[in-house]
């Protein structure tokens, strides 16, 4: 937390003289909005003989968010969002129902100082605080590995997220590349990972994109990011012990392993209505194909990461046709060869880099995610969205923890539905 309020300090105070002698009054601008979501989860592995129960149980959130962009001067520009939302945890059973009630979480979407200068036909920013990124302006769920979730364990996540700490940005023509420092917020937190984010329009209509992320490559506390042989937690080992050699008369060996690693990502993304010049009744997002893949940790260890094509996950999107009628609708289709369970609480809770292993027949998981969204826009300051999926949902959990590190959905039969109402201006 002192990291984190020390830097948030520097932020402050890199702003303070640009405002304070600014010959300019500052320029603030306003935004605002809310929303309503609903949902069910038709189908779980997660059923009333474990200690949760998502099996037909309904998702709800509501909440609401304030923003405001102050324009210093010429240079500099900051920006805050402040939210709260409501969450009613989709967790059953008959000794839950009266245990697991709605809650309201305040948060910080974005708070922040951007500083932008021009350099010779490019231009320069540098972005400190707390705000939002994404690579990909294309993905609806699936995708965007590079800075989400752990490399080892290898257990994807689906959704989007925010940066805590500071981005330099060079953009030129139709080349982008963003170098990122990352305050990790999954445990152990204060880690800190240096990524560099790359993308190039090859012309209107295609671009590719790739990046590397040296994830916790500054720990804040080497005994926890890189253990020894000796941890464990009530959570399951933090080191494993490699049977490999036992036939050839040789004793076991214990592997050490480390939570830092490092991600590679590779994407593109193709708009044949600006590529071929086809016009017609299409909407703007449609028929946009796009796709990503990563390798999720390059270091091979035994028993349990000792194949780096398992390590590998591919996504591909496609933008059906939908002639302005909606704003888009997407289907994104993943395959990830892990044999390794997809539960990273054990990461998360523990510390541990070995994946869970005490029963496969529970946590194992499939290859394939799948997610179809849709979206359309309503007089100019409302949006109705959709979504059915397959994919990395992690439920809220135990005592209103944010995330019980188990995905909700780990076999081809699992899948559930939301529906979202929200209002901008």
């Amino acid at each position: 937390m002192k990291l984190r309020m020390n830097l948030l300090c520097m932020v402050v105070l890199s702003a303070m003289p640009a405002a304070l002698f600014a010959q300019e009054e500052i320029k603030l601008e306003y935004h605002a909005a809310g929303w309503a979501q609903l949902g069910k989860i038709e189908s779980s592995y997660i059923g009333s003989d474990s200690g949760n129960d998502y099996q037909n149980n309904w998702m709800q959130n509501a909440g609401g968010q304030i923003s405001v962009t102050a324009k210093i001067d010429s240079n500099w520009e900051g920006g805050l969002a402040l939210g709260v939302v409501g969450v009613h945890l989709p967790r059953g059973g008959s000794t839950k129902a009266d245990f697991w009630y709605p809650f309201w979480v305040p948060y910080v979407g974005e708070a922040r100082i951007t500083y932008s200068h021009s350099v010779g036909t490019g231009k320069f920013q540098l972005t400190m605080g707390n705000f939002g990124y994404g690579y990909s302006g294309d993905a609806k769920n699936l995708g965007l590995y590079l800075l989400r979730g752990y490399v080892y364990p290898g257990a994807l996540e689906s959704g989007f997220g925010s940066i805590f700490g500071a981005m330099a940005r060079y953009r030129q023509a139709g080349f982008r590349n963003d170098v990122i420092l990352k305050s990790e917020d999954e445990r152990p937190v204060y880690d800190w990972s240096l990524a560099d984010v790359i993308s190039y329009q090859i012309r209107p209509g295609l671009e590719i994109g790739a990046g590397v992320n040296f994830y916790r490559l500054i720990p804040h506390d080497d005994n926890l990011t890189t253990p020894g042989a000796t941890c464990q937690s009530s959570y399951g080992q933090c080191s494993i012990i490699d049977y490999s050699d036992t036939a050839g008369g040789k004793a076991p060996d214990t592997v050490k392993g480390s939570l830092a690693g490092t991600k590679a990502m590779a994407r593109f993304s193709l708009d044949p209505k600006l590529l071929f010049g086809l016009g017609g009744a299409f909407g703007k997002q449609d028929l946009i194909l796009y796709g990503e893949a990563a390798i999720i940790g390059f270091k091979d260890y035994a028993v349990v990461y000792d194949d780096i094509f398992r390590r590998i996950p591919v996504m591909a999107g496609f933008n059906f046709p939908a002639f302005g009628y909606l704003d888009y609708l997407s289907l994104e289709v993943e395959y990830y060869a892990s044999k390794n369970s997809s539960d990273n609480a054990y990461a998360n809770f523990g510390g541990a880099w070995v994946p869970r292993q005490d029963d496969d027949s529970v946590y194992a998981r499939d290859d394939w995610k799948w997610s179809v969204n849709l979206a359309k826009t309503l007089f100019g300051h409302m949006q109705f969205s959709a979504q059915v999926a397959n994919d990395h949902l992690r439920p809220g959990g135990w005592h209103n923890a944010p995330n019980t590190g188990k995905e909700a959905f780990r076999t081809p039969e699992d899948w559930y539905w939301t529906c979202k109402l929200a209002y901008f201006f």
